[in-house]
């Protein structure tokens, strides 16, 4: 593919994508960055842009995605700045500390287990506070399905804990 179909196909598509990482991370610099890093690897792809059935969905999933990879390194980083998760905390004993590690990573672990539109709605509503309209909006999707797909994040969540609690209490 050439430098024209960029420029007539992708090009245009910019402030769209840019609209969605914006929705998505609530930081305009972050949201510019992440439509530039999406951009450039587009074009370093050019090649395989023949076999990709829609373009336009090609580039929002990619700006979905790095959109959430960069929530999850954010949400990473902040581990420790919220009482509630901060292993760290001179409040707690250091078996509390444990506890709290090991709960948010095995969260953490299960929510990168989830389908993927799992992931990015439980993503936007528990760790972002989307409400379910907005969250519909941003992934294009119908409220039912954010219910849903809500749903059985948080099962699977909750049962993953269930089961490694339960597992620890057979190991005491």
């Amino acid at each position: 593919m050439s430098l024209e179909v960029f420029q007539t196909r992708i090009l245009p598509m910019k402030d769209k994508l840019y609209r969605l990482a914006l929705r998505l991370l609530l930081n305009g610099h972050d949201a510019e960055d992440v439509v530039q890093e999406v951009m450039i690897r587009l074009w370093s792809r050019r090649e395989e842009w023949g076999q990709w059935q829609s373009l336009e969905a090609y580039c929002m999933t990619a700006v979905k995605n790095s959109c959430l990879d960069r929530l999850r390194k954010r949400q990473l980083r902040s581990v420790g700045e919220d009482g509630a998760w901060d292993v760290n905390s001179h409040d707690k004993d250091p078996h509390e500390k444990m506890i709290a590690k090991e709960t948010y990573m095995q969260i953490r672990k299960c929510m990168d287990e989830l389908p993927q539109h799992q992931q990015m709605v439980i993503q936007l509503r528990e760790v972002e506070g989307f409400s379910y309209n907005e969250i519909a909006e941003v992934l294009g999707i119908s409220l039912d399905q954010v219910k849903v797909n809500l749903f059985r994040a948080r099962n699977a969540i909750k049962k993953s804990i269930t089961q490694t609690e339960s597992s620890w209490k057979e190991d005491r």
